[in-house]
């Protein structure tokens, strides 16, 4: 094997091989180890060749790792599992043999390893580690780590993190945790360790909808059309099928948002609201919701006191601020602010209901630099881990490439590593939003301006592109698939670092209109042909424009989606708006604004038939971070501070996911 192709596992089966792997993080190709690497909190394996001078020690030689509670737990887990799951209750066996250990299940249902270790080691935590000295070291241990959040007992929240590299399928596993605690419960009614509903939390609207397929699709009467992934995953037996029916009336699916008080309007309002007291002073009745008004808000058909399980998606957004101050790893959002709504509406939880568990999933379930912890140590609550360096040895994501060839001398490789830094400051710095509301302090209107890029920019936008227009055109250096009549054309996204610098991207490479002095409309066609948005020759924007722009400033404006669009796309938004039925019920396709469909375009870029399949290039800010599964990522230009190795390996998710394998 290489670093050409370092595929040395199968993804369906625990790793058995390793690259070398020396103290700090680099492999070395030309040396593959037996047995799987250990997992190490304070060394990150990173696919980087070693230097000349290779180290004379390899990370499973350090013994001491041994103790970590994710070794511990692989190991107590694995035992477990090679004697078929004993100690478990009889609905659980015949779940994870349906899952694991089914000779008859169709190889494209497979489940991958990432995915058995993640369930597994869930359900051995709850039913089988408290009868062995071994799993009650691991649960103490355990207990130990969600103690460290604060010595307050009401802050020490049962909280249990399965770290996943982007593309492994945490939605699989999260419906796996579902039916695992749904079939024991209607079976079990009395037994405490089971769950009586079901809270999911996703940190934005995009996550939110994508896990909306883990409701029943009750309403799609043909099977082969249905949706949810219970059944698109086959992961119910026949034989427990009939009982799935009222699962969505114990399962809720939210925004950590919703944690958020809101401010009480109308008849909701205090009856004190806008009085005075005897001393003439306004009373202050604060007119926001207390938490009580919050549960009944989201999860009015819950029963307060039952045992509830929350399952929190990208849960590194999730912890409890030490730190007074802003986070410095995303540089639109503090996210200390964020994770204190989120901790805190679970702490609200947990004095409301029996909080079973709380599940984190997430890539990368670390501190961030700011929160007042150690900068990217990891949950203490983390128990199992398949990283991205498993997930690339194992075949289970793409793997990565930086584009070689350079046609000038002034992109060298170390400049197009750390393009931001050399550009940062010749670039845009304030957003659209800023620049619009100056402009109209002063009465005046933004004017549509050639795109402002500089030359560096331009260089390494134009040796990405070519490499992607050989890629586009079939030429495959590194054993990739071919493309064929069915294929969605490959994806090709540029991160900005705010929505003005975005805009100039935007325009270079897809191409704008404006207003010349005698008001006439002029079009510039995009400087790149496959992304330009406007036909070369009549300058006439094209029916379907490969080039997106999709940040807040898009969002507000909605000009993309205009009526030619629409008419364009009649039958894929007729589409969209059946599925967002199904999900939000009758009545709601009415309220469905152009925001919304310019979000439906971005997440539905590579699927056949749906509003987004034509897209080639999507030019964004924040928003595809996380959360955002298009398949048919080929390549990615970071325009702005990656900061974190949390952040890095985020963006560079979106490209990692296979079409097949």
């Amino acid at each position: 094997m290489s670093s050409e192709n370092p595929i040395l596992n199968s993804p369906y089966d625990e790793p058995k091989l390793h690259y070398a792997t020396d103290p700090d993080g680099s492999l070395n190709y030309n040396d593959i180890r037996k047995s799987r690497r250990i997992f190490t909190p304070d060394i990150h394996a990173i696919p980087t060749r070693q230097g000349p001078q290779t180290s004379m020690y390899e990370v499973n030689d350090f013994s001491e790792y041994g103790t970590h509670i994710i070794n511990l737990c692989r190991k107590e887990v694995g035992k477990w599992r090679g004697e078929i799951y004993p100690n478990t209750t009889r609905v659980t066996k015949e779940l994870l043999d349906f899952w694991f250990n089914n000779p008859d299940r169709h190889a494209t249902k497979q489940l991958f390893f990432a995915q058995r270790e993640s369930t597994e080691t869930a359900i051995w935590l709850n039913e089988v580690a408290d009868k062995s000295n071994a799993g009650q070291h691991i649960l103490n241990i355990l207990r130990g780590g969600q103690q460290t959040v604060s010595e307050d007992p009401a802050d020490q929240l049962p909280r249990i993190s399965f770290k996943m590299a982007t593309g492994s399928g945490k939605t699989v596993v999260m419906a796996c945790f579902i039916l695992y605690h749904y079939f024991n419960r209607q079976e079990y009614r009395n037994d405490t360790r089971f769950a009586d509903y079901f809270l999911i939390v996703a940190p934005g609207v995009t996550i939110k909808d994508r896990l909306g397929v883990l409701f029943v699709d009750t309403k799609t009467k043909n099977p082969a059309d249905i949706q949810d992934y219970y059944h698109v995953r086959a992961l119910v037996p026949q034989n427990m099928e009939h009982r799935l029916d009222n699962l969505n009336a114990r399962l809720v699916i939210t925004n950590y948002h919703t944690f958020e008080p809101k401010v009480l309007k109308g008849n909701k309002r205090s009856p004190f609201y806008g009085k005075v007291n005897l001393e003439g002073k306004k009373i202050d009745t604060g007119n926001i919701e207390d938490f009580s008004q919050v549960i009944k808000r989201t999860l009015s058909k819950f029963k307060s006191g039952t045992r509830l399980l929350v399952m929190n998606d990208e849960a590194h957004h999730c912890y409890l601020p030490k730190s007074k101050g802003k986070t410095s790893d995303n540089e639109e959002v503090d996210e200390n602010q964020r994770a204190a709504v989120w901790f805190s509406g679970l702490k609200e939880l947990s004095k409301r209901f029996k909080l079973q568990n709380i599940y984190d999933l997430s890539a990368t379930p670390y501190y961030l630099t700011g929160s007042g912890y150690i900068a990217y140590s990891l949950f203490p609550w983390v128990v199992s881990d398949f990283g991205l360096i498993e997930a690339i040895e194992s075949g289970l994501v793409k793997i990565p490439f930086l584009p070689e060839s350079d046609n000038t001398q002034e992109l060298t490789m170390p400049v197009l590593r750390n393009l931001y830094d050399h550009v940062r400051d010749e670039l845009p710095r304030k957003g659209q939003r800023k620049q619009k509301s100056e402009a109209a302090a002063e009465g005046q209107k933004i004017k549509e301006l050639p795109p402002r890029l500089p030359s560096l920019v331009k260089a390494a936008l134009d040796q990405f592109y070519g490499h992607y227009e050989n890629y586009y055109n079939g030429i495959r250096k590194n054993s990739e698939d071919k493309s064929n009549l069915f294929s969605s054309p490959p994806v090709f996204i540029v991160v900005c670092n705010n929505t003005s610098v975005s805009k100039e991207v935007y325009k270079y490479i897809a191409g704008y209109e404006y207003l010349d002095e005698n008001q006439q409309l002029v079009t510039v066609s995009g400087i790149k042909d496959l992304f330009s948005n406007y036909d070369p020759t009549t300058k006439r924007p094209l029916k379907r424009p490969p080039t997106l722009l999709i940040d807040s400033a898009a969002l507000d404006n909605g000009d993309q989606i205009n009526d030619e669009f629409k008419k364009i796309f009649t039958s894929e938004i007729e589409e969209f708006k059946n599925d967002y039925a199904r999900i939000h019920g009758q009545g709601s396709t009415e309220r469905i604004t152009e925001a919304e469909i310019l979000r439906e375009v971005v997440n539905t870029v590579g699927k056949q038939n749906k509003l987004g399949s034509h897209i080639r290039c999507v030019v964004s800010v924040s928003m595809l971070t996380e959360g955002w599964d298009a398949n048919t990522v080929t390549h990615i230009m970071g325009l702005r501070a990656f900061g974190s190795q949390l952040l890095c390996e985020q963006v560079a998710g979106r490209a990692l996911r296979r079409m097949s394998y």
